[in-house]
């Protein structure tokens, strides 16, 4: 099931809110139903899972058996001493072999096609349970968590708003969210800014996201007919595509659980006002950054072997990171461009502390000079993040140098009738049609330049939309404004599309 639907907008999503919030108001009033809560949300995520088909269902309910035996396994193999957990003999091999078979299952859908000869179906989120089973085992070996309880890890793997495409969240911080999502009694106002924040992730996917891949996939499939200006224009709006795609999701998914009294990791922070590689990275996919980190950076060495060793542990975390997007050797290129970009990075701020004696400095942006130099910053990055994707869209290698060299060969003609026509929703053209904008020149490709201007002055100018359900004075206005984004974004369902993350 998707955000972007009917039948989640429509029938899921207030039959689960109506029946949890039952629960969790029985709970306080001393019925016993904490445990209920927790089954509420396992039933609803199953429910929100199924849609998929029988075959995601299926290998879903086979990954979690596996991973519950060896979770009973490792509990039965520690001891515990008071507070301290203490590890035994057997334990390191049963979490060995638990992670090796996590991997290899995860593997196989990815990368059996290209060997086998024959495509293979790919399991919706297998990635993001895969990731967050290896956490709570991992975890659960260390001692982090010093129960297996079935209802909660069934709760923390399945929970729908995180269950597609994450953010990735750790067994610790998942179950005091959920704790104090129960204890949470009713609010109205919080209620309404979960709505809001939803409302704007809406917005984001349907109608800024899916228009600007119409345009990418019309782009992508006519690259050797690309002007310049034509080749410039796809590049970016894959660029848009992804962003308000991922920061839709993930403004969905916090509106969710706001609502719920839930605290959802922030995964999606205005990447694109970075003002450099490593400042990007701690800003797009935030909790897949800290995954990667936790369980591959640190356990190669991290940068405890030396300033060689810390650089190519980066290197091989980004190409991991290309091999968990795609097996091609785009994705590869992809990583390393990012990889070799970021070790370039942290190079230069370490010779800046060494010569300088302090830390790089904070830019803060107070002086009209620094806002400059700040600006050309975060414009240089999006413009090599932006050439990285091309790599990452692109069906290839080949197809990614052709359509980059389209920028400078393919000339300055006008931009194509149809590229312009994917911007062209009836409820914008009808208005521009009646207005005298219609007299001028570029009347045609009128819609395109507004949703180019109005991206860039959402990416680049405004507060992120959590911040703003956060701080926003709830009132008519505001209510007013979460019912036209809703009602915009609904009416628009029919020409909605996937998630882009869905396909890792």
């Amino acid at each position: 099931m998707l955000f972007n639907s009917y039948v989640f907008f429509l029938a899921f999503l207030p039959v689960f809110l109506a029946v949890f919030f039952a629960a969790r108001k029985m709970s306080y009033k001393g019925f016993g139903m904490r445990s209920a809560c927790k089954w509420v949300i396992i039933a609803g995520s199953l429910i929100f899972y199924a849609p998929f088909g029988m075959r995601n269902l299926l290998v879903l309910a086979v990954d979690i058996l596996v991973n519950m035996l060896f979770a009973y396994l490792l509990v039965k193999a520690r001891s515990a001493k008071g507070e301290r957990i203490f590890i035994t003999g057997s334990a390191p091999a049963i979490l060995a072999l638990a992670v090796v078979i996590n991997v290899f299952s995860l593997l196989f859908f990815k990368f059996s096609g290209a060997f086998l000869g024959e495509k293979i179906f790919f399991p919706v989120a297998i990635s993001f349970y895969t990731f967050n089973q290896i956490s709570y085992l991992v975890d659960l070996y260390r001692g982090e968590v010093r129960e297996f309880v079935i209802a909660d890890y069934l709760a923390y793997i399945l929970f729908f708003p995180k269950l597609v495409q994450g953010p990735l969240m750790r067994y610790s911080d998942f179950e005091k969210s959920l704790e104090r999502s129960i204890d949470t009694p009713f609010d109205a106002e919080t209620v309404l800014r979960g709505l809001l924040l939803f409302s704007m992730g809406l917005f984001k996917k349907v109608i800024m996201a899916d228009t600007f891949g119409k345009a990418v996939d019309h782009g992508y499939g006519n690259i050797a007919g690309l002007s310049g200006i034509e080749a410039v224009l796809v590049a970016v709006f894959y660029s848009f595509q992804l962003y308000f795609d991922f920061s839709g999701y993930c403004d969905m998914a916090s509106g969710i659980c706001m609502i719920l009294g839930f605290d959802l990791p922030v995964n999606f922070d205005s990447p694109y006002k970075a003002v450099n590689i490593v400042d990007f990275w701690k800003r797009w996919h935030i909790t897949l950054t800290k995954f990667f980190t936790r369980y591959v950076y640190i356990p190669l060495g991290g940068n405890r072997r030396g300033t060689l060793r810390m650089y190519l542990n980066f290197m091989i975390v980004f190409l991991l990171s290309g091999l968990w997007h795609g097996n091609g050797w785009n994705f590869i290129v992809w990583g390393a461009m990012h990889g070799a970009l970021f070790v370039l990075t942290r190079a230069a701020e370490k010779k800046q502390k060494d010569d300088k004696g302090k830390a790089l400095e904070a830019e803060t942006g107070y002086g009209f000079a620094e806002r400059i130099i700040r600006g050309i910053k975060t414009l240089l990055t999006f413009i090599y993040v932006t050439i990285a994707w091309v790599f990452f869209r692109s069906p290839s290698v080949s197809g990614a140098l052709t359509l980059l060299g389209r920028v400078f060969t393919g000339g300055a003609g006008p931009i194509a009738t149809r590229l312009s026509a994917c911007f062209q929703l009836d409820e914008l053209w009808y208005v521009i049609k009646v207005t005298p904008v219609m007299k001028l020149p570029f009347a045609w490709d009128s819609c395109l330049w507004l949703f180019v201007a109005g991206a860039t002055v959402m990416i680049f100018f405004c507060r992120n939309a959590l911040s703003i359900a956060k701080t926003a004075r709830i009132g008519i206005g505001t209510t007013l404004l979460t019912a036209f984004l809703l009602v915009w974004s609904v009416v628009s369902f029919a020409g909605v599309s996937t998630f882009l993350y869905m396909n890792f």
